[in-house]
């Protein structure tokens, strides 16, 4: 099962640096001009605008993928210390998402909230492949990622310079993101979590930890959207916001 896991991996890495070359050479056939400007900062512009287009392709992969995982998984046997096979849209489920988080990583190596971020979303990810924990909470987190079509529109109209002082559609995209996250990710966890006959404390830890990092970013879109003027901690660190990801992905 490791093994195949890992070969599930390693394929969405080979395709994931493939899709990235190809978005590459697109963009700079159709529009030279826009890719120099790119280029003139590689590290903060160039390597991460393209994150942003393949996430929101792999999100509409990987959404209806985890949500086939979830109800395909029986509640009866899905619980704490019993161990089962995966399912094949199991496997391809945290697999796609595993290869997207470290694929990303030194794309996104400016950021250490992001790098912080995928580093815990993988750590998560392993924590319940080896503690034989439930997979359905796993399978409706991941399906949940489905907001980041609005969390990566928000990232890639940022980059065109758009914010929330200038530009309707970076306000709709980032309200309708705030509004998925409540909606889509927060909610179903909680409600997953509180009918459960049973959980464990790192499991209910994880969750709390999910929840509140949600909440957070809920928090500090709301403000860049003037909802509130409030600040938490450092102001730079509403910048990760924009992409949510989960890149903020996982419990």
């Amino acid at each position: 099962m490791f093994l195949v896991n890992c070969a599930l991996i390693l394929m969405g890495l080979v395709v994931y640096q493939l899709l990235n070359r190809c978005l590459h050479k697109t963009v700079k056939h159709f529009n030279p001009d826009f890719y120099a400007e790119l280029e003139l900062d590689r590290y903060h512009k160039l390597a991460p605008y393209f994150v942003f287009p393949l996430g929101i392709l792999l999100t509409l992969f990987t959404t209806p993928i985890c949500l086939l995982a979830y109800h395909e998984t029986p509640s009866a046997t899905d619980t704490f210390g019993l161990d089962r096979p995966f399912t094949a849209n199991g496997k391809v489920c945290l697999s796609s998402r595993a290869a997207l988080w470290i694929s990303e990583m030194p794309l996104l190596s400016y950021s250490p909230e992001y790098i912080a971020h995928h580093i815990l979303s993988l750590g998560s990810l392993v924590l319940v492949m080896i503690s034989k924990s439930p997979r359905q909470p796993i399978y409706l987190i991941y399906a949940g990622l489905v907001t980041e079509l609005f969390s990566d529109t928000v990232a890639l109209l940022r980059l065109h310079g758009r914010n929330a002082a200038n530009s309707a559609p970076f306000r709709r995209a980032m309200l309708a993101n705030v509004l998925s996250m409540i909606s889509l990710r927060i909610i179903p966890v909680i409600a997953y979590t509180a009918t459960m006959p049973e959980t464990r404390p790192y499991y209910a830890g994880g969750i709390a930890l999910y929840c509140f990092y949600l909440a957070r970013l809920t928090f500090l879109q709301l403000g860049t959207l003037g909802y509130h003027k409030m600040r938490l901690g450092r102001a730079g660190i509403a910048a990760q916001s924009d992409k949510n990801s989960a890149k903020s992905k996982s419990a």
